[in-house]
């Protein structure tokens, strides 16, 4: 089997794992259709934040089932917690999900995507929550791919950034008790 063939599992991160992720991270949003903005201090924080986006809920690892690589990363937070910033009541919240530039095209950011509404799901939420910016077409794609529909009412402008708009999604959940 070629190393591109290799499976795919996803996991929870461990903590010896936190700086790894982190980096997966920054290079991730700095390979995608916003890296030429500058990173703000606190955009910075949360990108570096593995432990306490973990804490918040869950810090999911996509790894190469033969290297134990670190192909991607999603986080899935429960709302009010601090790096929430969407999800009300008893949804759940997609945020930083991104792949290594290398692993792109390996499927990577589905497995990502349904482990996440999965973890959503085990948790009791009503729905998954996400946001991303009006340019990133390929992670729009994955999410309408994996049911996730635009909720524009909740949408807002970025205007003057770079970032221009940023576009909300919404995978509503059957109840866990029904």
């Amino acid at each position: 089997m070629s190393e591109e063939q290799t499976p795919v599992i996803v996991r929870s991160a461990t903590a010896d794992e936190f700086d790894a992720v982190a980096d997966l991270v920054d290079a991730g949003f700095t390979a995608g259709p916003y890296g030429h903005l500058p990173v703000t201090a606190a955009r910075r924080a949360l990108q570096r934040d593995s432990a306490g986006r973990a804490a918040s809920g869950a810090l999911l690892v996509a790894v190469d089932a033969s290297t134990g690589a670190l192909l991607g990363t999603s986080s899935l937070l429960r709302s009010g917690t601090p790096a929430s910033r969407l999800a009300v009541g008893d949804e759940a919240e997609l945020r930083l999900l991104t792949v290594a530039p290398e692993a792109r095209g390996r499927g990577v950011g589905e497995l990502l995507v349904t482990a996440t509404v999965d973890e959503a799901r085990r948790w009791g939420a009503s729905s998954v929550v996400l946001d991303t910016g009006d340019l990133n077409h390929s992670a729009q794609r994955l999410y309408e791919r994996a049911g996730f529909r635009r909720v524009p009412e909740r949408e807002k402008s970025y205007e003057g950034t770079g970032i221009g708009w940023s576009l909300v999604f919404e995978f509503a959940l059957e109840s866990a008790t029904g």
